[in-house]
């Protein structure tokens, strides 16, 4: 069986057309069914409002939520047709009957009297018709139908209600009036007419009337929220996807700006999720096709409410804008917004207040914020907010509107107005208020001043930002400008150049220090200035951690200003205070760590032309003194000095003097205490370069140092334990340099510290480079004789007393031969016996003095006899002392005492060496065979010779002879070649003039010193004719300059002398040897003529 489709139109339901709620929902039938029976009755004048009020109650209850087929973002549903939108009003209307009759029937509630009121009118009629009871009945059900009565119900999520009214106490008096006055009208109308109801009425219209206002107020605050939430319903409505897990519930507190601003707080289930960037993107969509933006803020520390912020795309004029309160809530809370979503923050609210106007409209408001991060960091806000950059959603906060913004200092406000700032007129009780006096004291009153000030700052801040990205270090937390030193203080003295000091603490976080800061070079971002650099700051004796000062050259680029030491003199507070720039930046620098450098004093006179910086530095990180050594050299270049002095108090304490030199004179000075521990401690550094530092550090220290005689000073020092004499002795070449001193001796120990050193020291050379000879030094019977000028402007004087006798020995030119001349003359003219010989050159400087002499024998028999005669006048003379009870010469009775006795003999040194040449005579050459016996007879005359003198030194002592000998420069072992040498060579004090080898010249034990001597002069000149060394027995060494007694016939000048017999040496004349033929005589002569004649030049006039 097959089935057809009916072809018929299947007609629609009675409902269907009637186009009213489904069958399952009863309410509609029932409202119908009411109103028709409100309405009969309320022709035939009886009780209508019982009748209403059962049957909204019957129908509230009967009611059932239509099924929606739609679903809005939250997957809730929602109409989908007009037909259900329709179903779904009705069923919100008749749901929202009685909910507000909670809120109207509370006492506490105004509008209760006037629903009294109402009840009582819509009784009259009844009354009227009917009588009391059903009069009462109308009534008694009047007052809550009307409580009950909805407003008009709203779709979507945002609900929002009127704000309730309460009686307000400030409004008593005249609440209680207008009662008074409509319970007198009520009785009066009660007793006039008879009707209770009437006396009712006056009294619940005329006592809520002075509420009136409120109640307008709230209806005004109501059609806000409605229309602030009717406008998020629709855009949450057009939305695909939920922009959040639970949607808002509730809006309230809607305030309106002139320009179309919206500001309303919104309930919501958790208030930190509206803060994502995303959430306000997704509504800005629809917003942004009504012209409007979005923003939300927190409100405070309330979790479950938002601030929500509606204004048009395009902002007003900024002077208008900041005129209006509310506008410019709005605009602030979305910059605030926009600038959180920037840098991943979260903001709070707007709170306004107003200090300054401009032509009588607010022109500058005091900017606070309630809740969100960003309100407890300020400094983030004044960082990252304020960058100077107008890139649109990027740029700094106010650029989309108009508006400046400046960070108070205190970092707990900001400063909101418009250009010019110097127009607006600040109400100053109410803006000093919120200066911070941390920031500036100065500018209290002056709003002006201050906020050109936190301008100023803010740029500052700005620059340093930049300025330290590089070495990741925060900006200063704070520049403190009322401590601020400008350039009219810190200006040099000769007007050239300039210095600007700014303190300034250092950001809380991230643990930096000042230190930190100091090793960040800022002179290329402060406009390649010449001088821009951190230095610390003092807090009574030690320094601060969290502040610091910012030195910069004014103007920055000044290439006038002073970037060495040695370039800075004078004591101003601008020298100063370079000069520790300059130390500072060294040490930051060059070591690890930057270190604390405190103002630094010029020690150097005023106008002096030097240059000396004394400061005491404080090292930092675990640098340690040794650290500072190593660096020295480095640093020294750098601080562009020539010298560098440490007084170390502790590892990392230390006194710095850092100049281009010390000189010794007190007068370059500005305190006599300046120049003693700054050559104290050059000193103390010198022997430091010398490498003379104990393993624990220490080092020499120097203990006393002043004047001596002539041109030296005299030096004491403290040897650390375990050094020696001869460990100082020999760093005495690296000391002296470094320590400033061209010339320097040690002395003997004369304490009874064996840790103590001394030297005498001088800058130049404490000798003349030539001393005249001057016989008035010299007395008859004088016992000793003068013949040089010691270092010290002291005379040398021969003793024989202590020095028996004198060896002068010396370089060819050095000017040996003014030693034997000068003690010759002395010699004569004390009334001494002086015999002289010189077998090699014929003592050709003593000639003019021949006639003066008691013996003057330039020939080699002629030395022979007259050695021979001294030895047997010591014989003697030690007879003579013998047989005068013993003792020595000078205790023999003066008219028997004979005269003491100078023997000089010249070049002895060659005297001493015998003729080793053999000869070969086979064929009996009488000739060849003659010069054999010759040499053979002067070799034998030498043998005596030396027998002689070596007898002469050892024992002559006491019989009042003394030899002085003269020699060409000796080897080591040129004086070994007398008898008994080492009794005799320690018979003989020495000079050794010039410079050579020193062996043999002067005793072993002064052989390392005389070397030192000779390298010292060599450095510092050379050595001028006359200058040597003196060397008393088992004593030291004295640089001395010999006499220059001149030469030739200028010795004639010398006299007269005490009268002298010549002494006969014929008897002592030695016999001729025996030649072949010829006579003995002529050949002796011959030979004596024809053999070489030396001439020594080294005498020659000197020219100095």
């Amino acid at each position: 069986m097959a089935y057809t489709r009916s072809k018929t139109r299947r007609r629609p339901s009675r409902n269907t057309r009637a186009g009213q709620q489904p069958a399952g929902s009863p309410h509609p039938i029932i409202l119908t069914v009411t109103w028709l029976l409100t309405g009969l009755s309320g022709i035939l004048l009886l009780p209508a409002a019982p009748i209403l009020l059962t049957g909204m109650a019957i129908a509230r209850t009967s009611a059932k939520r239509p099924d929606l087929s739609g679903q809005d973002a939250w997957k809730q549903p929602v109409p989908a047709s007009a037909k259900e939108r329709r179903q779904d009003k009705s069923w919100r209307r008749i749901r929202a009957w009685f909910t507000p009759c909670a809120s109207r029937l509370n006492p506490t509630n105004p509008i209760l009297p006037a629903i009294v009121a109402g009840a009582a009118l819509a009784a009259l009629p009844v009354h009227a018709k009917w009588g009391e009871p059903w009069a009462f009945l109308q009534f008694a059900a009047t007052i809550p139908l009307i409580a009950a009565w909805p407003a008009t119900p709203q779709t979507g999520p945002i609900h929002c209600g009127p704000r309730p009214v309460t009686w307000a106490r400030k409004q008593a008096s005249r609440i209680l009036i207008c009662a008074g006055i409509g319970l007198t009208a009520g009785i009066g109308l009660w007793v006039w007419v008879g009707n209770p109801y009437l006396a009712i009425t006056p009294i619940g219209l005329l006592a809520p009337l002075p509420m009136l206002t409120a109640w307008k107020a709230s209806r005004r605050q109501y059609h806000a929220d409605r229309q602030a939430s009717r406008m998020l319903n629709d855009w949450l409505a057009g939305m695909d996807k939920p922009p959040v897990d639970r949607p808002p519930t509730g809006l309230d507190g809607t305030i309106t700006g002139p320009y179309g601003e919206i500001v309303a707080r919104l309930t919501v289930s958790q208030a930190n999720v509206w803060q994502d960037k995303k959430i306000r993107d997704q509504f800005r969509i629809p917003a942004t096709r009504q012209g409007r933006d979005i923003a939300f803020s927190l409100d405070g520390a309330d979790n479950l409410h938002v601030i929500v912020n509606i204004a048009p795309l395009q902002p007003p004029d900024p002077n208008r804008l900041i005129a209006d309160k509310t506008s410019l809530t709005c605009y602030a809370n979305m910059e605030t917004a926009r600038l959180c979503n920037n840098y991943n923050a979260t903001g709070g609210k707007s709170q306004l207040q107003q200090v300054g106007t401009r032509d009588n409209q607010p022109a500058c408001w005091v900017w606070r914020m309630d809740g969100g991060s960003a309100d407890s960091d300020w400094e983030m806000i004044r960082r990252d907010w304020l960058r100077g950059s107008t890139a649109g959603e990027l740029g700094d906060w106010g650029t989309l509107i108009g508006i400046r913004m400046i960070v108070d200092p205190g970092l707990d406000h900001a400063w909101l107005y418009t250009d010019p700032l110097d127009t607006i007129q600040f109400d100053e009780p109410k803006a000093t208020k919120q200066h911070c006096r941390a920031f500036s004291s100065r500018t209290d009153g002056d709003t002006h001043a201050y906020l050109k000030l936190a301008v100023q700052s803010q740029q500052d801040m700005a620059l340093w930002e930049d300025a330290l990205s590089g070495g990741k270090l925060e900006p200063p937390m704070q520049i403190i400008y009322d401590r601020r030193i400008g350039a009219d203080r810190l200006t040099s003295r000769d007007g050239m150049w300039a210095l600007g000091q700014t303190p300034m603490s250092i950001p809380t976080k991230g643990g930096w220090q000042a230190t930190d800061y100091m090793k960040t070079d800022l002179r290329a971002a402060f406009g390649d200035s010449t001088i821009a650099d951190i230095v610390g700051m003092r807090n009574r004796g030690k320094w601060f951690t969290r502040y610091m000062q910012f030195i910069q050259s004014v103007p920055a680029n000044n290439p006038a200003t002073p970037t060495q030491l040695r370039q800075l003199t004078g004591d101003g507070l601008a020298e100063r205070t370079l000069a520790q720039v300059i130390i500072s930046r060294g040490f930051a620098h060059l070591l690890k760590h930057a270190a604390y450098v405190d103002l630094p004093r010029q020690c150097a006179a005023d106008n002096t032309g030097w240059t000396m910086w004394r400061t005491d530095i404080q090292l930092t990180g675990g640098d340690t003194g040794m650290d500072a050594r190593k660096a020295a050299p480095r640093l020294q270049s750098m601080l562009g000095c020539d010298m560098l002095l440490w007084d170390w108090h502790d590892a990392a304490s230390v006194t710095l003097w850092a100049g281009d030199q010390c000189p010794a004179d007190p007068d370059m000075w500005d305190t006599v205490r300046d120049q003693r521990d700054a050559l104290r401690l050059r000193l103390d550094e010198a022997w430091s370069a010398a490498k003379l530092l104990a393993p624990d550090g220490r080092g020499v220290t120097t203990v006393n140092i002043r004047p001596w005689q002539g041109r030296l000073t005299r030096l004491d020092f403290h040897m650390p334990a375990g050094f020696d004499r001869d460990m100082l002795t020999g760093r005495l070449d690296t000391f002296l340099p470094a320590a400033g001193y061209a010339y320097g001796r040690p002395l003997v120990n004369d304490t009874a510290d064996p840790s103590m050193f001394s030297l005498l020291v001088c800058e130049g050379s404490p000798l003349p480079d030539k001393a005249s000879l001057d016989l008035h030094l010299v007395k008859p019977g004088d016992t000793r004789l003068p013949f040089a000028v010691k270092d010290d402007g002291s005379i040398a004087w021969f003793d024989p007393a202590s020095d028996p006798h004198l060896l002068a020995s010396g370089t060819t030119g050095s000017g040996k031969s003014s030693v034997s001349v000068s003690l010759v003359l002395a010699a004569l003219t004390a009334g001494w016996q002086v015999l002289v010989t010189d077998p090699s050159k014929g003592a050709n400087d003593f000639k003019p003095l021949a006639d003066r002499l008691a013996a003057f024998e330039p020939s080699l028999e002629g030395c022979y006899a007259l050695f021979q005669y001294a030895y047997r006048e010591m014989r003697r003379r030690v007879q003579l002392v013998a047989d005068h009870g013993g003792g020595d010469w000078s205790t023999l009775p003066a008219d028997i005492r004979p005269p003491r006795m100078l023997i000089f003999c010249d070049e002895f040194n060659s005297l001493l060496q015998k003729d080793k040449a053999k000869l070969d005579n086979p064929n009996d050459d009488p000739d060849v065979a003659n010069e054999i016996t010759l040499a053979a007879w002067r070799n034998g005359l030498r043998a005596s010779i030396g027998l002689w003198v070596s007898k002469l030194l050892t024992q002559s002592r006491s019989a009042g002879i003394t030899l002085l000998l003269g020699a060409q420069q000796l080897n080591a072992g040129d004086l070994d070649l007398l008898p008994n040498a080492s009794t005799a060579k320690g018979m003989l004090a020495r000079v050794f003039l010039g410079v050579g080898q020193p062996q043999g010249n002067v005793s072993q034990a002064n052989v390392r010193e005389v070397n030192r001597l000779h390298r010292q002069a060599t450095a510092s000149g050379g050595m001028p004719k006359g200058r040597g060394v003196y060397e008393r027995l088992g004593r030291g060494v004295d640089m001395v300059q010999c006499f220059w007694p001149g030469k030739g016939d200028e010795l004639n000048r010398y006299g007269p002398f005490p009268g002298m017999e010549p002494v006969d040496l014929t008897p002592f004349m030695p016999a001729p040897p025996e030649l072949t033929g010829l006579t003995e005589q002529s050949m002796i002569a011959g030979v004596e003529q024809t053999g070489p004649v030396v001439v020594d030049e080294s005498d020659a006039q000197w020219v100095i």
